[in-house]
C-alpha cells in the first residue's frame, strides 16, 4: 500500500481538528501575481474539492474591485461577492478576520499582497503558508532575499515557494539554493476559471 504524502496527512489531520484549512499568500515584491495565483487556489478548493471557500483581500492593493467589476456574480452585498461556494472579501482589515473566521467556511485563502512586516503575525498563524516569486532573474534575486529573511522564523522551511510562469530549469536552481520547496505555477490566464493543468497543480501538491 502506498503510503499518503506527508502534506496530505499533515492537511488532513489540520481538517479534521479545526474543521477547516486557512492558507496565506504572500509576494516578495508588487507584481508577481499573488491575487492570480490566490484566486486560482479559491477556485480550485470551491469548485473541484467541494469546499465551502473565503477568499479575503488582505492588503491595500485594492484588485477585487476590479474583479468585481470584470465577471457576473451570483451574489454581491457590501464588501462582498459570491459564486456558487466561493466568497471573495474586498478590503480586509484586520479587525475584520475574526468576524470572517467566525462563519462555517471551510476554507479560507488571505491574500497579504507583498507587506510582510504588517501582515506577519496573521501570515504565520495560517496553517499552509505560500510565498509567491517572480520569474525572471532579477525577480528571483528578491525571492532568494525574501527566504534569507525568513530563516530566522520558526518554521520557515515547510513554507511553499510558487513562481507563476517559471521556467523548470530555473525552479530546479532556485530549489537549490534556498534548498526550499519550489514550484513553476502553470499558466492560467483566467484565475476564475479552473483548468486541467491548474487542477493537476494544485492536487499534486495538496492531493486534496
Amino acid at each position: 500500500m502506498l503510503r499518503k504524502p506527508m502534506l496530505l496527512q499533515k492537511l488532513q489531520i489540520m481538517k479534521k481538528r479545526k474543521g477547516r484549512i486557512v492558507v496565506g499568500l504572500i509576494g516578495s515584491h508588487h507584481g508577481v501575481g499573488v491575487t492570480h495565483t490566490g484566486l486560482m487556489l479559491s477556485f480550485y478548493l470551491s469548485e473541484e474539492v467541494g469546499l465551502k471557500t473565503a477568499f479575503l483581500e488582505c492588503n491595500k492593493h485594492y484588485d477585487l474591485q476590479l474583479i468585481e467589476e470584470a465577471y457576473e456574480w451570483q451574489k454581491r452585498e457590501k464588501g462582498t461577492f459570491s459564486f456558487r461556494n466561493i466568497t471573495c472579501h474586498k478590503g480586509v482589515t484586520p479587525a475584520q478576520i475574526p468576524h470572517i473566521f467566525g462563519e462555517d467556511y471551510e476554507a479560507l485563502v488571505l491574500d497579504f499582497g507583498t507587506d510582510f512586516v504588517a501582515n506577519r503575525e496573521e501570515f504565520l498563524r495560517c496553517d499552509l503558508k505560500i510565498v509567491i516569486g517572480g520569474a525572471s532573474a532579477w525577480d528571483l534575486q528578491k525571492l532568494e532575499q525574501f527566504a534569507r529573511e525568513a530563516e530566522q522564523l520558526k518554521g520557515n522551511e515547510s513554507w511553499f515557494y510558487f513562481i507563476p510562469k517559471g521556467n523548470e530549469k530555473i525552479v530546479a536552481k532556485l530549489r537549490g539554493e534556498i534548498r526550499r520547496k519550489v514550484w513553476s505555477v502553470p499558466m492560467v490566464c483566467d484565475p476564475v476559471i479552473t483548468t486541467n493543468s491548474s487542477s493537476r497543480f494544485f492536487k499534486s501538491i495538496l492531493d486534496f
